[in-house]
């Protein structure tokens, strides 16, 4: 799928950059990496579904750390979809009279910090190795992910008007997309592992649930 959308936008980059009025994808603006475009919409999906999976298995296997992760993830879509962080930053530039750099750079900080308190949070409730390789693991996904939407990003500001913008869009936006693909299949696989488990132990995943 991340591959069909790629494929969109590079055609819709093409028709627009040779103008060509006859192709289906001129002025078709969502299939770019744009806000509601079809990329990102698919993006939304895959950050709700690791979020729903990060829980079920918090819940159903009393794993508690991963609520953190699905705490992470939910604030990630929320400032995806809603631009959480320009609200923040809005709110605060309107009310000390700062400006909207500033405030922006102070929602990014108020996210970050909540992230990081839901990051220790999570990390206080394990006490088995093998999970905490699995937190550690999930949290360098993270970080390539904060690598590809803030350093990246700021590469993109930086030499907008020197490189390729649909290359730069490519590398920021479709590093974001693939990793997010990543985080959802990982944290699939991981309630997998742990419902066979669960059905090789015949233990129930929840003391409120019966056995599988």
């Amino acid at each position: 799928m991340i591959g069909i959308l790629i494929a969109c936008f590079v055609r819709y980059a093409y028709v627009e950059k040779h103008q060509l009025m006859d192709s289906f994808f001129y002025g078709r603006l969502r299939f770019s990496f744009v806000d509601r475009g079809f990329p990102e919409i698919f993006g939304y999906g895959l950050e709700l579904a690791a979020c729903g999976l990060f829980a079920l298995s918090a819940w159903m296997y009393r794993s508690k750390q991963w609520y953190a992760c699905a705490a992470i993830l939910l604030l990630m879509f929320l400032d995806d979809a809603f631009e959480l962080h320009e609200t923040i930053g809005g709110a605060f530039s309107a009310a000390s009279g700062l400006s909207p750099v500033v405030g922006d750079l102070v929602g990014f900080a108020m996210m970050g910090l909540l992230s990081a308190a839901f990051w220790i949070g999570g990390a206080r409730l394990i006490h088995d190795e093998d999970d905490w390789l699995a937190y550690l693991v999930f949290t360098a996904y993270f970080g390539v992910l904060v690598f590809f939407g803030v350093g990246v990003d700021a590469v993109h500001g930086t030499v907008a008007k020197h490189a390729s913008q649909t290359l730069l869009t490519l590398i920021e936006d479709g590093g974001e997309l693939a990793t997010i693909a990543l985080i959802s299949l990982s944290a699939w696989g991981m309630w997998l592992r742990q419902k066979a488990a669960v059905i090789a132990n015949e233990l129930p995943a929840n003391p409120g649930l019966p056995n599988p």
